[in-house]
């Protein structure tokens, strides 16, 4: 079945989680990892080593990052609350701030959370795929009641969004759509926000797909077992995009459990942890590795790296079992590092006109970088502190800025800000060309045209535009440019008279006349 309309009516949402030897209830940047007192499970997580999260550390841990956590609430947990974000409740449409954890739960939220990012090296437990991603839990179930809202849910995604969340994971779902939920994400995918959804699990016979996960909008994830099989309570259907583990997962729980068969540290276990429930979040904290490496990727990019660099499990290309197939980190990233090779230090792409845009790109490594544009009076190499030339652009904090008269004749410098372990630093760009208030609209003339001066000259101002022929075969009538046909070279001077805001502009210019 395609990811298109079924019947709608309200259908309650649970979570996907699935116990294999009982079923439960089937239910709707510089980035280093600190290996100093390594994570004592890390071992047991298969699923870390199944997509190649460790391998691709080096790049990115998700730093910046936000994955909001749609579910029963996640933590308090000592491998999660250095990540954790305060939340939100939204039970019956009732909000309650700061009360998102998971006490009196049976641990849902805990367990996925865990999988995106649980703390790394820090001596105890396991890690997350993103370790150093922030959590944001949105709690919408209540203690002791597997079903939600779906107005909650709703109102959760968009409150996810609205927060600053770049993903969101959803390992939940219902038999039906609900056009409440489908708006939510739709205004999800059109803030840039990565919405994930588990593809849902097969209990008791009942096959039908489930939404959101049907919803085009979001990426549908299949379970696999460590042996890259399709899951046993695998749900088929073309609506799935991704596989990723989701059999024995070892995560983050709120109690004492057990590991094929072995207890574990408290607070910690595999048995039970089956479902698409749990390999949405892999897909998730994959996302936030994406995002964080290079901040400026959009979702839409995000979505194609995973899919389109996954290993192929099933038939060849797309199937209804696995989709696109396993996602596969170590490709994705060297894809990513195709459509946005690194920068070591920040960059200006502009034609430095008043009115155009200039694009700053900041140093690929850059943590939770604060933007800032400088504007000069002189020229420079790349700086790493603010040269006494240049003063902060008021409000001018994103990656592009619009110049204005004020850089008339300036030269512009892009400056990122960053801290790493506490200390801060500042890194300048190279200056831009000088900002010009009048330019050349073609680089060429051809013998025997005519060339009005609006044809030939650009600019913002409103003053009256002159062109004087310096020397060569051209003249000037009826305010355009005549080229002789036997015409080879032509020098002209061209001005523009003072109009407030703007001085006097001109410039000479020498056309070599092409055949």
């Amino acid at each position: 079945m395609s990811k298109s309309p079924l019947a709608r009516r309200l259908g309650t949402i649970t979570a996907f989680a699935l116990s294999i030897a009982a079923t439960v209830a089937f239910a709707f940047s510089p980035a280093t990892v600190s290996a100093a007192t390594p994570d004592p499970l890390i071992d047991q997580q298969w699923g870390l080593a199944d997509i190649g999260a460790a391998q691709v550390w080096s790049q990115s841990t998700g730093v910046g990052v936000t994955v909001a956590i749609i579910d029963g609430g996640s933590g308090p947990h000592a491998d999660l609350d250095a990540n954790l974000d305060p939340g939100q409740s939204i039970i019956e449409g009732n909000r309650t701030s700061g009360g998102a954890d998971s006490s009196g739960s049976e641990g849902h939220g805990t367990e996925v959370a865990g999988i995106v990012a649980a703390v790394n090296g820090n001596g105890i437990g396991i890690s997350g795929v993103a370790p150093n991603a922030r959590i944001l839990p949105i709690r919408v179930f209540e203690a002791g009641r597997p079903t939600s809202n779906s107005n909650d849910v709703a109102l959760a995604v968009r409150f996810a969004v609205d927060a600053g969340a770049r993903v969101i994971n959803l390992s939940l779902g219902s038999d039906s759509e609900d056009s409440r939920i489908t708006s939510a994400v739709a205004y999800a995918v059109s803030k840039n926000v990565l919405v994930v959804a588990a593809a849902g699990n097969e209990k008791d016979g009942n096959i039908n797909p489930k939404w959101p996960a049907v919803d085009d909008n979001t990426i549908a994830v299949q379970a696999v077992d460590d042996n890259n099989k399709e899951a046993i309570f695998a749900l088929h259907g073309d609506y799935i995009d991704l596989s990723a583990p989701g059999v024995s997962v070892m995560s983050t729980k709120t109690s004492v459990f057990t590991c094929n068969g072995i207890t574990q540290p408290s607070g910690y276990g595999c048995d039970k942890v089956n479902g698409t429930s749990f390999a949405a979040p892999f897909v998730s904290g994959a996302a936030a590795l994406l995002f964080s490496a290079r901040p400026q990727i959009t979702a839409a990019q995000v979505r194609f790296l995973l899919t389109s660099t996954a290993i192929d499990l099933g038939d060849p290309g797309k199937d209804t079992t696995f989709g696109a197939g396993l996602i596969n980190l170590p490709a994705a990233f060297a894809a990513l590092n195709i459509m946005f090779p690194m920068v070591n230090d920040p960059i200006i792409t502009t034609l430095s006109r008043v009115g155009f845009l200039a694009t700053g790109t900041a140093p690929t490594n850059a943590q939770s970088p604060q933007l800032q544009w400088f504007r000069c009076t002189a020229q420079g190499a790349v700086a790493a502190k603010k040269p006494t030339e240049c003063t902060a652009i008021n409000n001018a904090v994103a990656l592009t800025y619009q110049m204005t008269v004020n850089d008339l004749g300036k030269f512009l410098r892009f400056g990122v800000r960053t801290t790493t372990a506490g200390v801060k630093s500042i890194v300048l760009s190279a200056t831009s060309p000088r900002v010009n208030g009048v330019w050349l609209k073609v680089d060429g003339l051809l013998p025997g045209n005519t060339y009005t001066f609006g044809q030939l000259i650009g600019s913002p101002s409103k003053g009256i535009r002159s062109i004087k022929v310096v020397s060569g075969a051209c003249f000037v009538k009826n305010s355009a440019l005549v080229v002789r046909p036997n015409a080879t070279e032509c020098k002209i001077k061209v001005t523009i008279s003072a109009k407030s805001p703007f001085p006097q502009l001109g410039f000479t210019a020498i056309f070599k006349i092409t055949t």
